[in-house]
């Protein structure tokens, strides 16, 4: 790509400035009505918040500062890498009898920078030899390709030594000169930008040329995404709608550029470096899906009660639930939970089930996760059976059918973030069947989404520690018989707690990324319960702090439950079987009819078909790859997500 900015034109002169910046806006403008009108039509008679002044270098390159600040965008946004840049420019030009380096001129600032980011590395996301029990497909070929992977010498890429980058996200535009010298040192397939603060996305608007940017990036056929915002949960959800368009297995090896200093850019920057090492793991994969596919065909034939999308009766919405993880906090609040545990409707979650039992406590939902046979396992360790009898399975379809026949009562949502039950609804008029979002990966995001979906408008948390509070502490209940009694083994990675966050009550609290990912699941679905279901969360375990919950200690809510009635529990369960529940007259000759094992044979031979003639280079595979990609994209578009939601992740 040539020289940005004109050679002829005299910027040194504020008049020629003047009409050089307003010249560039329009241009750019036109440009962005043509490539994405939306940036386009926000930034037309946009208003900065923050006064700016720009001004020239020695080398004519228009640069800015805001008015408040004295010094030029970099100095100010940059300054360690801005000084090492000057001090760097000044050694070179004496050692070297080199012309002088123009400090003052951001374009050569950013030249510096770009060079220092094409020395870094891919983020890889790792990952180890998967042990499988079950024979599946997608471990046979992971473990292939990890084998292969153990074997090399697993140097981590350098940017600069890469034909194409596939996914390069940019945290903050600045002025945008280092755009020019990306491209012109290193092919990017799929570009993110994001940038908080559109006071200096509105000023790149006025320096770099970004007509002449966007009419390369349109010619060479790359993609370009655009997130101007400070929300991160807009900005999370822009960068995953963008790993959606160009194919979510792009985050297997990615790069993030932080461009310039910015309070709201460093948190982006974590908030995408958290959420990166976690997307693999909520992804699922193939036998994953088929074995959830088989577990709903499974409840749904034999009878079992699925949750109705119909509202709860107002008299039972803001009835007390106390939903319980089997953190080592649990253990201080059991006096007070199986002292009103008849005031309050009680989900165990998971293992939390185990403790209960042995405190004396019932419960009156059981939530579960997971779609694994050892579930079941770790309920048979209740010696009584009847102990079941009238709790009621809270849960999605994708539950192991050993778990499902266990309990008389079920509750069980379509998962929503699979397409199962969306085909089902199309094809069989299950519209009415109700799902849950954001129960993963813990089962306590199964208990406080289930309870949500429910219609509860009053929870309580206990045990959902997430962590423990001190290294000494265990980090289950020791009314847990499963770990303290029949040794059931705590030194997996899951149980490794390598992360210090602030606590519930004040302090730290010792955890690790698949708590923290837990949490944040939890932070979704509480955020949202309080503001459009108009609800309470009261947070009584002594573990991480869940923003948008009421830290309080049980003993602070014995005044309160003291002056409650006991719930009649045999009447709520009558509504919830008969009302807010149903079980379906499905056979499986109607569920033949709905899922065609032909189309997903016809489906792989397509895709077969595309990865048969194998390219010589990187370039090629990406290309490769994406077809397959964009394949599925449109047989989701245009015949049935379900078919091509089976395969993506794999």
């Amino acid at each position: 790509m040539s020289n940005f900015i004109e050679k002829n034109c005299d910027l040194t002169n504020s008049e020629q400035l003047s009409d050089f910046l307003i010249n560039r806006f329009r241009s750019n403008l036109e440009a962005f009505k043509k490539y994405f009108p939306k940036i386009a039509s926000e930034f037309e008679c946009y208003i900065p918040k923050q006064s700016m002044d720009f001004f020239c270098s020695e080398n004519g390159t228009p640069n800015m500062c805001f008015s408040d600040d004295n010094l030029s965008f970099y100095e100010k946004h940059s300054p360690i890498q801005f000084l090492e840049f000057s001090s760097n420019s000044l050694l070179t030009t004496l050692s070297n009898n080199e012309e002088k380096i123009d400090v003052t001129d951001p374009k050569e600032f950013c030249k510096y920078q770009v060079d220092a980011m094409l020395r870094a590395k891919f983020n890889l996301i790792n990952t180890n030899d998967k042990p499988d029990p079950y024979g599946q497909l997608h471990y046979k070929y992971l473990n292939s390709m990890i084998k292969y992977y153990n074997g090399t010498t697993k140097e981590r890429c350098k940017i600069s030594d890469c034909l194409i980058v596939p996914f390069f996200v940019m945290v903050g535009v600045g002025l945008g000169y280092q755009l020019e010298e990306m491209y012109r040192r290193i092919d990017i397939a799929n570009l993110v930008i994001i940038d908080p603060n559109k006071d200096v996305f509105f000023a790149s608007l006025h320096t770099f040329d970004w007509a002449k940017f966007l009419s390369h990036f349109d010619s060479e056929k790359q993609h370009i995404y655009f997130i101007l915002d400070d929300d991160l949960n807009k900005v999370g959800l822009g960068v995953y709608s963008a790993f959606l368009l160009s194919g979510l297995y792009n985050i297997g090896a990615n790069f993030i550029y932080y461009h310039y200093e910015d309070e709201s850019n460093l948190k982006i920057q974590k908030e995408l470096v958290f959420n990166y090492k976690h997307v693999p793991s909520a992804l699922g994969f193939f036998d994953d899906k088929v074995f959830g596919i088989a577990h709903s065909c499974y409840s749904l034939c034999h009878k079992k009660s699925f949750v109705l999308n119909v509202e709860m009766k107002d008299e039972y919405q803001r009835l007390p639930v106390f939903i319980i993880g089997s953190g080592p906090s649990l253990d201080r609040d059991l006096p007070f939970i199986r002292k009103y545990q008849d005031k309050a409707l009680i989900i165990a979650c998971g293992t939390a089930i185990d403790a209960l039992y042995h405190s004396g406590i019932k419960a009156d939902f059981y939530a579960n996760t997971e779609r694994t046979p050892e579930i079941f396992q770790t309920l048979s360790i209740i010696p009584d059976k009847s102990y079941f009898d009238d709790i009621f399975l809270l849960c999605s379809g994708v539950t192991h059918p050993s778990v499902v026949n266990l309990f008389q009562h079920t509750a069980i949502f379509g998962k929503k973030d699979e397409a199962f039950f969306e085909c089902l609804a199309a094809n069989l008029n299950l519209k009415n069947i109700d799902t849950v979002s954001h129960m993963n990966p813990l089962v306590g995001n199964m208990g406080v989404s289930g309870a949500i979906r429910l219609g509860f408008k009053k929870i309580f948390l206990f045990g959902l520690d997430n962590g423990k509070k001190s290294s000494e502490q265990s980090i289950h209940s020791l009314y847990t018989t499963l770990y303290n009694e029949l040794g059931c083994p705590t030194d997996g990675v899951q149980f490794i707690t390598n992360k210090y966050v602030d606590a519930n009550f004040g302090g730290v609290c010792e955890t690790n990324d698949l708590f923290i990912q837990s949490v944040s699941m939890i932070e979704i679905s509480v955020k949202n319960f309080l503001k459009t279901k108009g609800g309470e969360c009261f947070n009584c375990s002594d573990g991480i702090l869940i923003k948008g919950a009421v830290p309080v200690h049980s003993e602070e809510l014995i005044s309160k439950f003291n002056l409650l009635e006991d719930i009649d529990k045999t009447e709520f369960k009558k509504y919830l079987a008969s009302e807010k529940t149903q079980c379906f007259d499905i056979s499986e000759e109607q569920l033949k009819k709905v899922i065609y094992p032909q189309i997903y044979e016809r489906i792989c031979s397509n895709i077969r078909e595309i990865i048969k003639n194998r390219p010589s280079d990187l370039k090629g595979w990406i290309d490769l790859i994406q077809t397959v990609w964009n394949f599925l994209n449109n047989i989701a578009k245009d015949l049935s997500p379900f078919y091509a939601g089976v395969t993506e992740s794999s």
